[in-house]
């Protein structure tokens, strides 16, 4: 154990490199591994503001530890993932009126494929697993009803014509998931009603499970995932509001599905107060690990946990002492550093943005090793770790040049930047 330690505290992170161009806003931030080791990072970014403004989108991959130069990516971005040998598949909507009514959706791995236009609610959702298959899931808004819409693949192939999931009723968030046999999960919240349906591959769309529901004002956050067992697991935080000058309650729970179940198992309590901004990722050799931030802002964690071969999870594992603002929450699972999970912690001069830090739990380990600082004091803003070539690499956004309200927007520069873990 104390070997162990000592290899944490010997860890450290490269110098910074830039990787992009230099915009207004570079947001959203995504980063994720394919199955030979190399890496997609995708992000879009908005120069000016108001009328004067323009978007993009652009990509870099990473290749035997070397990053490409930068190249354009689908205008509009809201998801991007890696797979397979050096594959992809980026998902972009597109405003395509000047009333914010209509979108449109497309789904890019080689070829563009158009997959809605319509007027489509919030952010929709992309999932794939590590040999192409994948899920696209989004909410159109047709007067009083929220239609529920989902595409899928088996493979790399193409896209299956979309089906309605949900088909009437207000539906305020989606989550998705797919399996490596190309099972396929769709989570959404109802009328105040955390429901889920399943696709087994070659089947049709079962009937929604309810999982979770509520009679006073409640907002929630979804994740999901299969293991590689073909196992869902479906965590949902709930926040219940209260009274006037009575905090609210943000509980986390969760529940699985067996790979042959028709019903789902019984709700897992992980917290009963404080949780939030769930995440779901693959743990190594299977399974999953769940991460959140859990505690109030002023002073939060880093918490983890990790399943069983039930789907079940396990103690949570704070990954550093309290800490105030914490956000931007990333983990990554590493044969020789063992979990990895990085976050952002703001500062008074950073408008907003601060430092990115990190810490590991070495395989074996019973707790996480030191923190460590990721980026420079630079105006971090979002972070996400991945597994590159045998290393844990970070990108993030970040102004180095300085920001805050005395610099105007012509002069505020915002970038992607990469470091690589070593030790």
């Amino acid at each position: 154990m104390q070997a162990l330690a000592l290899i944490a505290a010997a860890a450290t992170w490269s110098a910074p490199q830039t990787v992009s161009a230099p915009h207004t806003f570079a947001a959203p931030l995504f980063a994720g591994t394919d199955q030979r080791g190399g890496v997609l990072a995708s992000w879009g970014w908005q120069d000016e503001i108001g009328q004067n403004a323009s978007t993009g989108a652009a990509h870099v991959r990473v290749t035997d530890g070397t990053v490409s130069s930068e190249q354009p990516a689908p205008d509009g971005l809201v998801a991007a993932q890696a797979y397979g040998d050096g594959r992809a598949v980026e998902l972009a909507n597109k405003q395509i009126d000047t009333r914010g009514r209509r979108w449109r959706l497309t789904v890019t791995d080689g070829n563009t494929r158009t997959l809605a236009t319509a007027f489509i609610l919030f952010r929709p959702q992309l999932s794939v697993a590590p040999d192409g298959s994948a899920i696209v899931a989004w909410v159109e808004n047709h007067g009083n009803r929220h239609v529920v819409r989902a595409a899928m693949r088996s493979g790399p192939g193409a896209f299956s014509k979309p089906v309605t999931v949900v088909a009437d009723g207000r539906t305020t968030l989606v989550s998705t998931a797919v399996s490596k046999r190309g099972d396929g999960l769709v989570a959404f919240v109802r009328n105040r009603r955390v429901l889920v349906r399943v696709r087994r591959p070659g089947g049709a769309w079962r009937r929604a499970a309810l999982m979770s529901s509520a009679r006073v004002k409640t907002t929630w956050q979804l994740t999901a995932a299969f293991d590689d067992d073909a196992r869902a697991v479906l965590v949902w935080r709930r926040h219940r509001f209260s009274s006037a000058g009575r905090p609210g309650v943000t509980a986390l729970s969760a529940a699985t599905l067996a790979p042959a179940a028709t019903r789902w198992s019984a709700a897992q309590s992980i917290e009963a107060d404080g949780a939030r901004n769930p995440a779901l990722s693959s743990a190594l050799p299977s399974g999953l690990v769940l991460s959140y931030i859990n505690g109030p802002n002023s002073h939060a964690t880093a918490r983890v946990c990790e399943s069983d071969a039930r789907g079940r999870f396990g103690p949570p594992q704070d990954a550093a002492s309290p800490q105030g603002g914490l956000r931007s929450l990333s983990l990554v699972d590493d044969s020789p550093a063992g979990l990895v999970v990085g976050w952002v912690i703001p500062n008074a001069s950073g408008d907003g943005g601060g430092i990115g830090y990190a810490a590991a739990m070495p395989p074996g380990a019973a707790s996480f090793g030191p923190r460590e600082q990721v980026t420079p004091n630079e105006a971090t803003f979002d972070v996400r770790l991945v597994r590159s070539a045998g290393q844990i690499r970070a990108f993030w956004t970040a102004r180095p040049e300085g920001t805050g309200p005395s610099v105007p927007v012509s002069k505020i520069h915002t970038v992607v930047r990469t470091a690589v873990r070593s030790g």
